[in-house]
């Protein structure tokens, strides 16, 4: 990246702000994210992105789902009054060609949205108060879109948390052992396999429209909540995953992380350890906004999806390691196959403690 390109890239979205200096910005893995700051404090900074279209086959489509999303939200904000509604939601910029990117000579798709000024993100929950306020943002969220309709949207990864999908991968996997693997790993792939009934329900309820199809952010990590100074909640950030599906899979997917006491890949499973206040403050914020939409199915099944999100996340790192280690960054050797045992250990805590968090949500079954 260079000055000239910067040039070219602003010029071609239709921006003619002077950039005072520009820089690297965030900790993705995926995409390149650039700031650029402007001169004074009237004129907007920007982010600049190139899309990893490697990852995001469809990026148009990709970026059609984001700005819906980031429209609808958009006009609710503002039909209530809201004044400030560029920091309340991302606000992504059209180029001069009506697009909302712009193609370089490699065929890289770059993007430019509004920075957010005098925000903040946090990298981990550390106590009961973030955890809350995680679980009212991502409720927010998703009430803010409750009544989008989700077939409008593609699916940015397909099938990405399909059950029946990632456990036919898994079978194909102990089939066909390609890295020789299987052998070692018997007992937790029976394990595993044991649970598949009770797991594949939820992508059957999907297939039956037991469940409703719904607009998903399905990265539902604390990261990826915007705060103001004062630490109140702006916005929810990261929309490339935005696509239709289940709300149990954010809900599930968020206690994944944050009620686990370990990393996922922690190779010592005896430091794992539910974390019960974490999660039923993030239920409580959750369901403060969420409550208002909800089926009885979805809030039913808030707890089961937190084991389905887990069980499918364990079937796909040791399907990784069972055909080589094709898919996921490992920094070492072994590093899937603990992966594996890290989140089958959390999955039986998850289980050891399904009734407390039962009693939790069932308070908020006869609202």
């Amino acid at each position: 990246m260079n000055d000239q390109k910067i040039f070219h890239f602003l010029n071609a979205f239709g921006r003619t702000e002077e950039i005072a200096e520009w820089k690297p910005f965030g900790h993705g893995h995926i995409n390149d994210t650039f700031l650029l700051r402007t001169n004074g404090n009237v004129a907007p900074d920007f982010i600049l992105q190139r899309k990893n279209h490697l990852v995001f086959k469809d990026v148009p489509g990709m970026l059609n789902n984001i700005v819906s999303v980031t429209d609808h939200i958009r006009k609710k904000l503002v039909a209530g009054g809201e004044t400030e509604p560029d920091r309340k939601v991302m606000n992504y910029l059209a180029a001069t060609d009506g697009n909302h990117h712009v193609q370089d000579e490699d065929g890289n798709f770059w993007t430019l949205f509004l920075y957010i000024r005098d925000s903040h993100g946090i990298e981990e929950v550390t106590d009961s108060d973030q955890a809350y306020s995680a679980g009212k943002a991502f409720g927010q969220f998703q009430l803010q879109i409750s009544d989008m309709d989700g077939t409008a949207l593609v699916e940015t990864i397909p099938g990405f948390h399909n059950g029946k999908l990632r456990f036919q991968q898994f079978l194909d996997a102990i089939s066909n052992d390609k890295a020789g693997r299987c052998s070692a790993m018997t007992q937790e792939t029976d394990q595993l396999l044991q649970r598949a009934d009770e797991m594949l329900q939820l992508q059957n309820w999907l297939d039956e429209g037991k469940l409703p199809l719904r607009i998903t952010h399905n990265d539902t990590k604390i990261n990826n909540i915007l705060y103001d100074k004062a630490g109140h909640i702006l916005c929810i950030i990261d929309l490339d995953t935005v696509m239709p599906g289940t709300i149990l899979f954010d809900f599930g997917d968020a206690i994944r992380t944050l009620g686990n006491s370990a990393a996922e890949d922690e190779a010592d499973t005896r430091k794992i350890y539910f974390q019960t206040d974490y999660f039923v403050a993030f239920t409580s914020g959750y369901l403060s906004e969420s409550n208002k939409f909800l089926t009885r199915l979805e809030k039913e099944s808030l707890v089961y999806s937190c084991r389905y999100m887990v069980w499918e996340q364990t079937i796909r790192f040791l399907t990784d390691y069972l055909n080589g280690d094709t898919y996921y960054k490992i920094s070492y050797p072994e590093h899937n196959r603990v992966r594996t045992l890290s989140q089958l250990g959390y999955l039986k805590v998850l289980e050891t403690n399904a009734a407390a968090m039962e009693k939790c949500v069932a308070q908020y079954l006869v609202l």
